[in-house]
């Protein structure tokens, strides 16, 4: 693979989860309280499923990348009639976790787990990866069945709250297919009618070209590049920790690297509840209560120590909640979480002197916990650096 060794880009789509959402001017919109995250879980769960169950999947050649193929997807139907459908690959597996309260599946298809003896990223180190991140269905597929909303014969599913706010609307439909028959080219009165992609909806009802593998992406990353497992959304962050990147990589005389050829790959299905919900980053083209497809590469792990006090930053994972970012990680309450506060507990003394670390701890880039001493000097069963009554320095 022919990239250069570092970039830092800042990719916009993986903003933190709780991205603020477009700002349309609509104060009305604005205090619309969330949908009910279980209510909403329940109505995704019918919409993955059925994508799973009618799409399948193709790995094609990537000219921006000629490395590793892009995962396509494409309805079972007409010539790909007799395709496997995605739910019944070998390679498909699932992974649940609890956020909220809430119970998720992820839907991940397996294409590569990565080098064996590569160390796998927790869920705050930094990661070197490509992507590729789209939409399960075209925007203007409002109830997610693969039909667009002007075709579609009831694009509300019969007034579900899975959907916009408009009234819903029944057409008929003569042949039973789910496509309108103001739209249906199989309608003989609209014998003639073109039909571009070959969908069976008639180009004037269909506004997006099904034949463009590419009309449902709203980001990619074809160049490595570094991202803060912390700053990723949920879903992205949970399937990334089950996988490893290359063996090794060969570093040119221009600057480029050549990773190995068995570095880890995967497409996850990731539900809105663990992406981002009601408040995707605005100018994404990510709708609200969207799920989400993400096809990524992982070539390197780098072990995160954001504020350098000696204890890798998953340490600080106080609730034990793989999320290093709440007020329960936070022990003095200032406006700094521990993995990026030196002084966790704010006592004067900072967290790297009231630990110590083992000899040469740090030569290989990563610190595991029995490589630190953590005290407790006034025996409460709190560590000197999370406790502001113990502040004496261990490393003078």
């Amino acid at each position: 693979m022919n990239i250069r060794k570092y970039s830092y880009a800042v990719i916009f789509i993986m903003a933190a989860l709780y991205a603020c959402n477009n700002d349309d001017g609509d104060d009305a919109a604005a205090v619309v309280p969330p949908r009910d995250l279980a209510e909403q879980q329940a109505d995704e769960i019918e919409v993955i499923e059925n994508y799973l169950s009618t799409h399948f999947y193709t790995l094609v050649d990537n000219p921006a990348n000629p490395d590793y193929k892009i995962a396509l997807f494409d309805t079972i139907a007409g010539e790909n009639s007799g395709r496997q459908p995605l739910s019944l690959s070998d390679s498909l597996e699932t992974k649940t976790i609890t956020r909220n309260d809430v119970e998720y599946t992820l839907h991940i298809l397996n294409l590569r787990k990565g080098a064996p003896g590569e160390r796998q990223p927790t869920f705050s180190d930094s990661t070197l990866v490509t992507y590729r991140g789209e939409l399960f269905y075209d925007n203007q597929d409002r109830d997610g069945d693969g039909i667009p909303n002007l075709a579609d014969i009831d694009s509300k599913e019969d007034g579900s709250d899975f959907g916009d706010d408009e009234t819903p609307v029944t057409r008929p439909d003569a042949d039973g297919d789910g496509i309108a028959d103001d739209s249906d080219v199989d309608n003989p009165d609209l014998a003639g009618q073109p039909d571009s992609d070959g969908d069976g909806i008639i180009d004037d009802k269909d506004p997006v070209d099904n034949n463009n593998p590419n009309r449902r992406v709203f980001d990619s990353a074809v160049t490595p590049t570094w991202l803060d497992q912390t700053n990723v959304i949920v879903g992205w962050r949970e399937t990334l920790v089950d996988y490893k990147g290359a063996s090794g990589f060969l570093e040119n005389l221009d600057g480029t690297v050549n990773y190995n050829d068995d570095f880890g790959s995967f497409v996850v299905f990731i539900p809105s509840g663990i992406a981002y919900y009601d408040l995707p980053p605005s100018g994404t083209g990510i709708n609200r209560y969207a799920p989400l497809i993400f096809n990524i590469q992982l070539y390197r792990v780098n072990e995160a120590d954001h504020d350098r006090d000696g204890i890798p930053s998953y340490l600080e994972d106080l609730d034990n909640d793989r999320n290093v970012l709440d007020a329960d990680d936070n022990t003095d309450g200032d406006n700094a979480a521990n993995y990026q506060d030196a002084d966790d507990d704010n006592d004067g003394t900072l967290t790297r002197d009231e630990i110590t670390l083992v000899a040469g701890a740090m030569d290989d880039g990563v610190v595991t916990l029995d490589e630190i001493t953590f005290y407790d000097d006034d025996g409460d069963n709190v560590p000197n650096h999370l406790d502001s009554d113990d502040r004496d320095s261990k490393n003078e």
